[in-house]
Formats: structure tokens, sequence, C-alpha cells
């Protein structure tokens, strides 16, 4: 039978949780959020079928009026370099178009060279580097035996809605921006950002402020201590990570994590404070 590329259904679930279950040395998580990626109405779920089969899958989602991001593309081991995986991403890239979508995203871990070069053929073209990082945090400090690492002028508090002009001018005018293109990741997702998402995340008190500069923090269903953005400079990057690292032991958590753009004075920073690195592709095509 040819190559069928459709809308994903309930039924594809037990098949491709099989042959995804060692996509990576630790497993794979497009089984534990296929239903959730189903009944998205701002997404849909593509699946490529052989005979009565699924043999490859992949996620798409508007992100924004006319963004859209992909991801969660896998395709059958026994079916790789077939074109499988292109003809999912072109029915993708269409959904997108269709939905008034003039540009649609994805990200692709660097150690990743299949993915790649198969968006490579398709167009896409690198818009931005990350680096993803991690580091254990330590136990809170008790009351009286030294308290937080930064003085109190260098503290990061929560910062107030009105703040969010003053934090999105600062960072849209310099480096940092320049250097992510202009996009906000969130997860395992990026998109344009815009002030408003500052406002929110001011809201929800999920934005930081202090003479460091800002922040869009939160603590995660995991208990993970996420940084999703950061506005600083170079002469106060070693402050910033310092009481971005205080915040993270007041919260009580093991783990913090940040995804920022590949600047070296603030990677550097971030390394010589102990968190570990691996690096992450943003790439794009213009529909």
């Amino acid at each position: 039978m040819p190559l069928t590329v459709r809308i994903g259904r309930p039924g594809d679930l037990l098949s491709i949780a099989e042959w995804t279950r060692a996509t990576f040395d630790w497993g794979d998580y497009v089984a534990e959020v296929f239903e959730e990626w189903l009944a998205d109405p701002a997404g849909t779920v593509v699946v490529a079928e052989l005979d009565g089969s699924p043999v490859a899958m992949g996620r798409v989602a508007m992100v924004g009026p006319t963004e859209a991001w992909a991801q969660g593309m896998r395709v059958h081991p026994d079916h790789r370099r077939e074109g499988i995986g292109t003809a999912a991403s072109r029915f993708m890239c269409e959904w997108s178009r269709d939905r008034g979508a003039r540009i649609v995203r994805l990200a692709i871990d660097d150690r990743n060279a299949a993915s790649q070069a198969q968006v490579s053929t398709m167009g896409f073209r690198q818009v931005s580097q990350w680096r993803r990082g991690e580091r254990a945090i330590g136990e809170p400090v008790p009351e009286g035996d030294g308290g937080i690492r930064v003085p109190p002028m260098e503290r990061l508090d929560d910062a107030p809605a009105a703040e969010a002009e003053a934090a999105f001018l600062s960072w849209s005018t310099g480096e940092l921006a320049l250097a992510a293109g202009g996009l906000l990741p969130i997860g395992w997702v990026w998109r344009t950002m815009t002030i408003d998402h500052l406002l929110l995340a001011a809201r929800n008190h999920n934005l930081v402020e202090g003479r460091p500069g800002w922040a869009m923090t939160e603590v995660d269903e995991d208990d993970v201590y996420q940084v999703h953005w950061l506005e600083t400079t170079p002469d106060d990057a070693h402050a910033m990570v310092l009481a971005l690292m205080d915040r993270a032991v007041e919260a009580g958590v093991a783990l913090m994590k940040v995804m920022v753009p590949d600047v070296d004075w603030l990677t550097d920073q971030l390394t010589r404070s102990g968190f570990e690195f691996h690096g992450v592709g943003v790439w794009a095509l213009v529909l």
C-alpha cells in the first residue's frame, strides 16, 4: 500500500508507544503526551501510515497568529531514510499554512545530525543557537547561618506588572535578544517574544527583578526551578546567576534548569557556576 499521511487518532497510540519506547537512552515522551496533543485545539498530531500501521508521527501547533511550532517528529526505526519523515513534515507545514501561519519553527539537539540534514533538505535554516543547562541545587541555608549568597542589593524579588515595559525595552535592544532571534522559549516551544509574555509572567508572580536585571522563572510540576528568559549585562551576569540560584534554593528545589541564547559571556558565567550544557538549534521555514 502507498504511504498515507493523515491526522492522528487515539487508536494510533498503542503502535506508536511500541516503536518509540527506545528513541533515546532514557526512552521517549511522545506516548505520554500523545492524547494531550490530540485534544489540544491549537494543534494536531500528524501520522504517516504504511500497510495500516503508523510508521511516523509529529505534532504541530499554532503558537501565535502567524507562527507554528513543530515537534515530536518520530520515524519507525525500520523505515528511516525513506522520505517518510519529510512527507509528514510537509503535511504539517501545509496544515500550518492553511491556518494562517507564515513561518514554522522547530528545535533540534546539536547531536541530532540526521534531523538537521532532513529539515535542511526541506528548506529550513537555523535562526538561533541555544544552550540548555542544568545544575543541582543544595539544601536551603538555615536562617541565621549565612543566609543568601548575594548581598541584599543583588537580590531578585517578584516584579510588578509595571516593570514589564522596562524589562522588554532593555532586552529587545540588547545582545541577548539579537542572539535569541527575538524568540522566547518555554518548555520545548519557541515563539516571538512580546511584552505581553512579561505582563502575564508578572501577574503569575513569575517575573523577578533586581539590580542585576530581570528573569522569567517558575517552579514546574516536577519541582524544577526553570529559567525561561533573562535580561542582564556582561558586568552583572555573575550577580544575576547567583541571585537566580538563591531563588532556587529558597524555592526548595533540587534542580535548576536554564535555556539561554548562546552568548559567550553568559554561558561562561553559568558554566563557572556549575551548570552543565548541551546545544540546541532553532530552525525556521518561511511558508
